[in-house]
């Protein structure tokens, strides 16, 4: 499902990313897309997994017994979530606000991927305009936040599963092209040619005019 859910989402986030990433280099793109948002995937996982096992662990009717893998077989993952975390300190207050955190991450999760999603689709529409219409970015996401309550619906989480990997399956083919063409980009890219002296030119778009001249 993963697989699915990562190959739906990339053309939205590939081209968003790209917008937001305007003028920086490949290291600095790379840099802050894969690997700051990893670490702190990791450190997430860490904290609140390695919490979760511990307290399943360690439960005082035996192991097994805290009730937090129960919650995550019934895919009550919320309840898991927050019963880990009402679970890892008796301080009422420190519960309260790591509780308002996770909230607020998950919540701008979701308003800042239909955000992007729904930029990305009104660009397209719009023939490439990057300040699409607002009242046309509106309707879409509407129209995406109807389609997936009517997907949870009709069949709950597994529907809506379905249809990412349904969507991803088409993709993935447009993938590997769009693979291909970014690597010949960049093997063609002016800024690597080389002026005669051996140095790179200053202006390689300049340099490559006047060699092809």
């Amino acid at each position: 499902f993963y697989w699915g859910w990562w190959i739906s989402w990339a053309p939205f986030v590939g081209m968003f990313i790209a917008r937001i990433s305007r003028g920086r280099t490949i290291r600095e793109f790379m840099l802050g897309v894969m690997f700051v948002p990893t670490t702190i995937a990791f450190f997430w996982l860490c904290i609140f997994g390695g919490s979760a096992i511990y307290l399943e662990l360690n439960a005082q009717g035996g192991v097994g017994t805290a009730g937090v893998a129960d919650l995550v077989r019934n895919w009550d993952l919320p309840g898991a979530l927050y019963g880990t975390i009402d679970q890892v300190t008796s301080v009422s207050w420190l519960n309260w606000i790591m509780a308002a955190l996770a909230t607020f991450l998950l919540a701008t999760w979701f308003i800042t991927s239909s955000d992007s999603g729904t930029l990305v689709i009104t660009t397209m529409l719009s023939m490439g305009d990057d300040h699409p219409p607002q009242h046309f970015r509106i309707l879409w996401g509407l129209g995406e936040g109807l389609v997936a309550a009517i997907l949870l619906l009709a069949g709950g989480l597994l529907a809506l599963q379905t249809a990412s990997i349904a969507a991803a399956l088409p993709v993935s083919v447009v993938l590997l092209l769009m693979t291909y063409g970014i690597v010949k980009s960049l093997h063609d890219d002016p800024s690597e040619v080389k002026a005669p002296s051996g140095e790179r030119a200053a202006d390689g778009t300049r340099m490559a005019q006047e060699l092809h001249a």
